[in-house]
C-alpha cells in the first residue's frame, strides 16, 4: 500500500464497510486531540503495514458542524449522531469535563448502537458517559487517574481499576493520553496478530505494547515520584482508605516499620509528615468531588473522612484558599465559559 493511502480511511469507508472494521470517534467539546489522533494513527499504520484496508474511521459530533478540541483546534466532524453510519466500534472522546457530556441524545445513541452489535468504549473522562448510559455495570472499567476517586464515589457499584485501559467483552475504557496507543494496538493484535501489531508499534517508535496492569504499577511510581517501597505502601494504604482514615500506628505496622521510622522516611521522600500527607490526600479527593460532582458539601466531607462540612471547610481554605462552595461556583462558571467559547 502506498504511504499516501494511509490517511484515506474515512474516505474509503462507504465502499469498504463490508471489508474493513469501521471505527467512529464521538468528539465531545474539549476532547483531547492527542488521544483521537493516536488511535487513528495506529489504525492508519495497520493499513499501511498490512498492505490492505483493514480499518476505516470517521468522526462524529452531537450536532452538525465544528467541534473544538481541548487545545483549541477545530475539527469538522464527518457525521452527526443522527446520520452516523454503522460502526464496528464507537469511542466516546472527552476532555476534562466528561462528567458534563452525558446528554440524553448521546446516551440514547450509545445504548442504540451497543444493542445493534457495536463495541463501545471511552477515552479519558468519557467513562463518565458510558457509566451514565448504564454500559459499565458488571464490567471492569477505568478512567483518567484524576477522575478516579470522584468516579468511584459517584458509581460505588462499578468495578473501577487502576489500569491504563480495560477491555471487558464489547465494552472498553481507557485512561487517555498515550495509553490509547497501547489500547488500539491490542485491538490490532487481537484481530490481525501480534506480529502486525508489533510492526505498527515499530512505525510509531513505540518500544513495546504495554499491558494494563504493568503500566498501572509504573504510573503509580512515576506519579508518587518515590522509589522507597515502605513509603509507597503507606501511601497506597492511605489512598485506599480516605473515607475511613486508618490510624497512623496501624499504617506503620502494615509497612513493617516503627511510626518514627515511617515519619522520617516521609519527611525525606515527600517533605512532610505522614499525618499531613494523609490530610492532603483527603483534601485532594474533596476538591475532585467538589469540582466534578454535585455531591452536597456535607456528604463530600463524610466521603473524605471529615466529621462535618465546617471541619472540611477549615482545612480546605488553608489548602486551596477558598471554601468548597466558592470553589464549586468558580469552577462551574469557568466550565460554562469554556463551553460557550467552544
Amino acid at each position: 500500500m502506498d504511504r499516501t493511502a494511509i490517511g484515506r480511511g474515512k474516505l474509503m469507508a462507504a465502499g469498504l464497510a463490508g471489508s474493513s472494521e469501521m471505527f467512529g470517534f464521538l468528539l465531545c467539546p474539549g476532547h483531547p486531540m492527542l488521544s483521537v489522533s493516536a488511535a487513528i494513527d495506529v489504525l492508519a499504520l495497520a493499513n499501511y503495514v498490512g498492505g490492505r484496508q483493514l480499518y476505516s474511521w470517521c468522526t462524529i459530533s452531537q450536532q452538525d458542524g465544528m467541534v473544538q478540541s481541548m487545545n483549541g483546534l477545530n475539527v469538522q466532524a464527518d457525521y452527526s449522531l443522527k446520520d452516523a453510519p454503522y460502526l464496528s466500534t464507537a469511542i466516546v472522546c472527552c476532555g476534562i469535563d466528561g462528567h458534563q457530556q452525558a446528554t440524553s441524545e448521546v446516551l440514547a445513541w450509545l445504548r442504540r448502537v451497543k444493542a445493534g452489535g457495536t463495541s463501545v468504549g471511552a477515552v479519558s473522562t468519557g467513562s463518565w458517559v458510558l457509566a451514565r448510559a448504564g454500559l459499565l455495570e458488571g464490567r471492569r472499567c477505568t478512567i483518567h487517574w484524576e477522575d478516579r476517586a470522584p468516579f468511584r464515589e459517584t458509581f460505588p457499584d462499578l468495578n473501577v481499576t487502576e489500569a491504563i485501559f480495560e477491555t471487558d467483552g464489547p465494552v472498553f475504557t481507557c485512561s487517555g493520553g498515550t495509553a490509547v496507543v497501547d489500547l488500539t494496538l491490542t485491538f490490532v493484535a487481537a484481530a490481525h496478530g501480534i506480529d502486525l501489531a508489533n510492526k505498527v508499534a515499530e512505525q510509531l517508535l513505540h518500544d513495546a505494547i504495554r499491558s494494563p496492569a504493568a503500566a498501572a504499577a509504573l504510573n503509580q511510581r512515576r506519579r508518587l515520584g518515590i522509589t522507597n517501597p515502605h513509603v509507597r505502601k503507606a501511601v497506597q494504604i492511605m489512598e485506599r482508605n480516605l473515607e475511613d482514615p486508618i490510624p497512623l500506628p496501624e499504617i506503620a505496622v502494615a509497612t513493617g516499620l516503627s511510626q518514627r521510622h515511617l515519619d522520617r522516611l516521609f519527611h525525606a521522600h515527600l517533605g512532610r509528615s505522614p499525618k499531613r500527607y494523609y490530610l492532603e490526600c483527603r483534601l485532594r479527593l474533596a476538591r475532585s468531588l467538589i469540582r466534578q460532582t454535585d455531591l452536597p458539601v456535607f456528604e463530600t466531607a463524610l466521603a473524605c473522612g471529615f466529621s462535618s462540612s465546617s471541619y472540611l471547610a477549615k482545612w480546605y481554605v488553608q489548602q486551596f484558599g477558598s471554601t468548597p462552595l466558592e470553589e464549586r461556583r468558580a469552577f462551574a462558571a469557568a466550565a460554562a465559559s469554556h463551553d460557550k467559547d467552544l
